[in-house]
């Protein structure tokens, strides 16, 4: 069974990819570039995985994997939920001073996780955008007047040093990763359900919706909305609630959403990250 996911090595997603892989035999891991690069994939490979980032709790979601999954990713489940702390690190090709630092380079992502830490300890360094924090890494070989923002992954793979650790600027940062398959998992108890809707453009359409989670006593952990791509103020909603899609108060929810929504379709449903 092939893998998919984010490359490259010394990424937070590797990292994701590692902890998901602890004490599972049989895969072939492959990096791909980018996110919908893993779904085409996936939809063209029956019985494979991939593992995509959903949300950072600082930057909020990731927007291309909501989109993808809403959109262009039919006949794939989330099987599976990983949650990693992120610890950022400030990297050097050698030991270096924070005077000496002219340019910083990491993923936008990565940047903004530690906006204030730039401003505080590195106000006159230039920013530049990397593809990953990875390859930010790679690009500061060999200068000396450079520095990268990534994990402490990528500075052993990459012979760097380490100048400064957990400089995000929240130091309960995490990124929420899922796996994507064929087919999502079997109750275990403690689960969680995803499903995307949109409802009629009118008043209290999505209360109502709303008000069907509440009788059932269902509880919502996540709830986002993406443009419909159809037309301006036209939505999508992506929501995350407590319970597998076998629970009979969820199947009793999905059976009244049917007739409140124009657009319905679960997700998957999987095991509670713990």
């Amino acid at each position: 069974m092939n893998i998919y996911y984010l490359g490259p090595r010394g990424t937070f997603s590797e990292q994701a990819l590692l902890n998901y892989l602890k004490q599972k035999d049989g895969y072939c891991v492959e990096e791909l570039k980018t996110i919908p690069d893993i779904v085409t994939r996936l939809r063209a490979n029956k019985g494979d995985e991939g593992l995509v980032p959903v949300e950072n709790s600082i930057e909020g979601t990731v927007n291309v994997t909501l989109d993808m999954m809403i959109n262009d990713a039919e006949g794939l489940k989330i099987k599976e939920e990983i949650v990693i702390p992120i610890s950022h690190c400030l990297i050097a090709d050698e030991i270096i001073d924070f005077e000496d630092i002219k340019t910083i380079i990491s993923h936008p992502q990565a940047l903004a996780q530690c906006r204030e830490y730039i401003r505080k300890n590195l106000p006159n360094a230039t920013v530049v955008n990397a593809d990953s924090t990875a390859k930010a890494v790679e690009e500061i070989k060999n200068r000396d007047d450079a520095a990268a923002i990534g994990n402490a992954r990528a500075a052993e793979i990459y012979d760097a040093k380490i100048i400064d650790r957990d400089i995000q600027d929240v130091k309960n940062n995490f990124t929420r990763f899922i796996v994507l398959a064929h087919e999502d998992s079997q109750y275990t108890g403690c689960d969680k359900t995803t499903l995307v809707f949109s409802v009629p453009n009118e008043p209290g359409s999505l209360y109502n919706i709303l008000g069907v989670f509440a009788d059932e006593n269902i509880n919502m952990t996540k709830i986002e909305s993406r443009p419909s791509r159809k037309k301006i103020g036209e939505y999508v909603f992506w929501v995350d609630i407590e319970g597998h899609r076998c629970d009979n108060r969820i199947i009793k929810a999905l059976e009244v959403l049917k007739g409140k929504t124009e657009f319905l379709k679960v997700l998957g449903s999987y095991p509670k990250y713990k």
